[in-house]
This record gives C-alpha cells, structure tokens and sequence, in this order.
C-alpha cells in the first residue's frame, strides 16, 4: 500500500519480469532482488510474465511458475510463442490454465518475428477465452523494424473477431500512444498497462535508438487516456528492466481523482485478471 497525496492506495503491479542483468546469476537471485523492490516500493501484490522462449535470462514458463509457488503476492502470465514447440506449448498451457496456475498469456509481437494477425495465435485467443482470461501484447513504436507486427488496426482486427477475449496492450504503442488509443478505444474488450511509461538514463544509455518521453510527456498522455476512460488502463511498471519507484513517482504527480487513480493501481487490475 503506497501513500498519495495523504491517502493510502492498494497497489498491483501487472507488468513485472525477472531481471535480465548479469548480476543476477541465478533465478534465486533474481526472484529475490524481484521480492525487494516490491516490498521497498510497498507493491501489495504483482503479475509477473514469464518468457516466451525456453532458454531466456528473465525466465521461462517453468522457471517463472517455481517463482511464483514460492511467494503469495504474486501471479503468473504465461509467455507463448507460434515460432517454437507450438503443439507441446498449447498443451502445457491448456494444463496450467486448467490448474488455474496461470492468471493470463502474453506475446511478444517485435521482440519475435511474427505479427499479430498471424493465424496461428487463433487458438491462443480461444484458449483465453474458454479460461476466461486475458492476452497480454506487446506494443510499441521505439524500433524502426517492428512496429507494424502489433500495429492498432491487427488488435482492433482481433478485438473484433474475439469480442470474449479480454486484450491487454502492453507499453501502449509508446511513445504514439494516443494515435494508438484513438484506434483501438471503441473496443470494450481493448485494456492498457502503463508499463515502460517511465523511462531512466541508465536504459537510454542501453538503447540510445529508441525514442523517449519525457516524464512531463508521460503524465500528459496517462492523464489523458484516464480522464477519458479511467476503466481502462493498469499499473505496470516493466520492472526487471525499468524501476516501479519511477514509474509510482509518475502516477503521484497525475491530477486525477481519487476514484479514477483507485481504478488506476489497483480496482481495474482485479477485474480485468479476476484477481
């Protein structure tokens, strides 16, 4: 529970990773420095997404899943990917979906080469929907390379087709990211973390290409979007590769209502992951 502006607030943060930084040589090592920052950022509970790759510094499905077991305040999103074992991952994921072991799914349009209408992600999405949880996107407009893979008009495509299927775009399309909303928001199914909004000099340091908002730029967009449709957007802080406290210092300095910042940390994560 985190204090603002004299009241105190639940806070979920649903966007979390395991750290990739070499200092953290093992998966013991980076739960525990995960733990840390979310008890010293006083984050009551978190999702945490695992990798969709088998061999990843932030964690595969398993490795992820140990992590979770072995602490109360969180919950996991599962990583898929249609590039490898597809067969052998729809059934482990069906399985743990059963188990109710995983909360969602999560793909990574641009960190892989695939895109979003790929045919593919079909069963995924009905899987989501038979479990009645969300997909998790990627999203974002930083790499040249990439950005038409999660591009607004494949999600509204989806959103569309799926009209059951809860849709969480991750980063929201930073740093276009009211173009992006402007596209997709007609949706009811469409929902936003906040994740990456916030972003350090060491990370600008790491990827001097990618295009930056400034922290006055980010409050201007979150308090946009959350005036406008406060039901619709989550807390997420990308920590394992961004600072939760950085991106709590941003949500402090919104001027929105108690309700709307409520909804914001914490009210619209329960009932978008039922949690």
């Amino acid at each position: 529970m985190i204090t603002i502006n004299k009241k105190d607030y639940k806070i979920i943060d649903v966007h979390t990773h395991l750290p990739w930084q070499d200092e953290y040589k093992t998966i013991k090592e980076k739960e525990q420095c995960l733990i840390d920052e979310l008890k010293k950022n006083k984050i009551d509970s978190a999702v945490l997404i695992a990798d969709s790759l088998s061999e990843s510094c932030i964690g595969n499905n398993q490795e992820c899943f140990d992590v979770v077991k072995r602490n109360a305040n969180l919950k996991m999103v599962y990583g898929f990917t249609p590039l490898e074992r597809f067969d052998e991952q729809l059934t482990e994921l069906h399985e743990m979906l059963e188990k109710k072991e995983v909360i969602g799914v999560k793909l990574y349009p641009g960190h892989e080469d695939f895109c979003m209408n790929d045919s593919r992600l079909d069963k995924v999405f009905k899987l989501c929907i038979k479990f009645d949880v969300p997909v998790v996107i990627h999203t974002e407009w930083n790499w040249d390379y990439y950005p038409q893979y999660s591009h607004p008009f494949f999600i509204s495509q989806i959103a569309e087709k799926y009209k059951d299927l809860r849709i969480v775009c991750a980063h929201i399309w930073i740093p276009r990211s009211i173009e992006s909303i402007k596209q997709t928001i007609k949706h009811d199914n469409i929902f936003y973390d906040m994740s990456s909004f916030a972003f350090d000099d060491e990370y600008k340091k790491l990827y001097p290409k990618a295009t930056f908002i400034t922290y006055e730029k980010a409050i201007e967009i979150l308090e946009e979007i959350i005036n406008k449709n406060p039901d619709k957007i989550m807390f997420g802080s990308d920590f394992g590769t961004l600072k939760i406290d950085a991106h709590i210092e941003i949500v402090s300095r919104l001027n929105i209502s108690e309700l709307n910042l409520s909804k914001l940390l914490f009210k619209n994560a329960q009932k978008i992951y039922r949690i």
